[in-house]
């Protein structure tokens, strides 16, 4: 199932950029998101089948593809809203929708991977597609902000691979002779502790990059400075969950080990050290998506905290991630509809916005509040349950310091904010005449809604999932 959906995918992109008409463009993507939407169905009909040799539907592979494939058809609802209001050419629209499609590919790819370098060869494959998209408005910003992605990513992904090899060398010392997670986890109790140790930093190094966590974060900045607001939303959730994944393999393998306790103390220390380069970094910011790539920045940090303090953790870890999905793509979707008023995301160029546009402001207090984790958002529940596990566990200068970042974080984002909200001060470029399309902020309030939702009453089906997820781990 999983090979035909992806050669068929491959076929229909191959279409796409070969014909490149904008009325076929459309056609296919919806045939696309239609395939996308029949393979995550069977996936979940299917939980913990093997597909394909090297693919398992696993519980955390299937909940964070239900989350892509829910932010899928919103990004490609948004990208032909972004595609109309710039009059880009025909074959730029085609290797657009070319590479949008191979994205989501080579990210279900990764999310179903059984076999580890299975899962680092679409994680590569996810680099090349984000850096032609991110260069898609042919900018010098944009062609810097590209190779810099694809050099700093490939950086990181080299070193993964560095440390895949000394788990392959752990693992023939073992005699395992292929990477499939069944079967390491079988055996990883066996393997040597000290290429494991090296195998977790380097992997947890180079996939830091695509998770957005110290210390290879700074390269996901650049690329949601000048991305397209649609890729925008892509690159700070589903594309951050490819290398929270990534991670999560990883540390699942340890967790069998006796090097457990020294995992977790390296996580944390990511965590606490992402958490303070965002409360540093939003202390002196002046651009909106920068705000927000920074913002996501902490919300890596904590999940990093999450995995690092363990029991309660794992769970909290995996339900920020899903959530923080949510509530990040609506932001940078709603940022998108805010340019048109001001054509600019610099702070000092914007404000006024609930004045100007009312349904999109609320759209945006609605963001704010989610991201933030303030009540009813369901960022507060995971948070909540973090700290929870932190005092739990006796870590009691962790949470508080990390208290007092967040609360920094917090006061620094609300008034950049409430600035773009209700700030009638600054000089605003205004452009008259703004015609907003009446649908536009609905997948936002849907976002959010189902944020609001889950963290007040969440599912049976979606807590077995996160709980079949970390069984593993505890």
């Amino acid at each position: 199932m999983l090979a035909g959906f992806i050669i068929f995918s491959v076929v229909l992109s191959l279409c796409i950029f070969l014909f490149a008409n904008p009325s076929l463009n459309k056609v296919l993507s919806n045939i696309f998101l239609v395939a996308l939407l029949a393979l995550l169905v069977f996936a979940y009909l299917h939980l913990g089948a093997i597909d394909s040799l090297y693919y398992k539907f696993d519980s955390l592979g299937v909940l964070l593809s239900l989350v892509l494939g829910l932010l899928s058809m919103a990004t490609f609802y948004h990208s032909k809203l972004y595609l109309k209001r710039h009059q880009f050419t025909a074959k730029q629209e085609a290797i657009y929708y070319t590479s949008l499609i191979m994205l989501v590919t080579a990210m279900i790819s990764a999310y179903f991977a059984e076999n580890i370098a299975i899962l680092w060869v679409s994680v590569e494959a996810t680099t090349l597609f984000v850096s032609i998209l991110i260069f898609h408005e042919r900018s010098k910003e944009a062609l810097e902000a590209a190779w810099k992605y694809l050099f700093v990513s490939s950086v990181g992904v080299a070193l993964a691979f560095i440390g895949i090899l000394f788990l392959s060398i752990a693992a023939s010392g073992s005699g395992i002779t292929d990477l499939s997670l069944t079967h390491l986890l079988e055996n990883t109790h066996q393997m040597n502790p000290v290429w494991l140790k090296m195998a977790f930093v380097l992997v947890l190094t180079g996939f830091s990059a695509k998770m957005g966590l110290f210390p290879l974060h700074t390269v996901a900045v650049d690329a949601h400075t000048v991305a397209p607001p649609p890729i925008s939303a892509f690159i700070s959730t589903s594309l951050m969950n490819v290398g929270f994944l990534g991670i999560f393999r990883i540390f699942t393998l340890i967790a069998q080990t006796e090097i457990l306790q020294w995992a977790q103390n390296v996580l944390l220390i990511a965590g606490v050290a992402s958490v303070f380069m965002s409360a540093i970094q939003l202390m002196r910011i002046k651009h909106y998506k920068r705000m927000f790539a920074f913002s996501s920045l902490e919300h890596m940090g904590i999940v990093a905290l999450g995995l690092g303090i363990g029991g309660l953790g794992y769970y909290a870890a995996v339900l920020h991630i899903v959530f923080h999905s949510l509530a990040k793509a609506g932001l940078f979707y709603q940022i998108g509809q805010m340019y048109q008023f001001f054509k600019s995301y610099w702070i000092k160029d914007a404000a006024g916005y609930f004045k100007k546009n009312p349904i999109g402001g609320l759209s945006m207090l609605l963001g704010i509040i989610s991201i933030l984790a303030i009540p009813p958002s369901g960022l507060f529940v995971s948070e909540f349950l973090t700290f929870k596990a932190m005092f739990l566990a006796h870590h009691y200068y962790i949470a508080i310091f990390v208290l007092l970042l967040l609360t920094s974080i917090i006061y620094t984002f609300a008034k950049n904010a409430f600035h773009l909200l209700y700030d009638e001060d600054s000089k605003t470029q205004v452009i008259e005449d703004v015609k907003t399309n009446p649908y536009e902020t609905i997948s936002q309030f849907i976002l959010f809604g189902l944020l609001f939702y889950l963290g007040i009453n969440p599912p049976l089906f979606f807590t077995d999932l996160i709980n079949a997820a970390i069984a593993v781990l505890n």
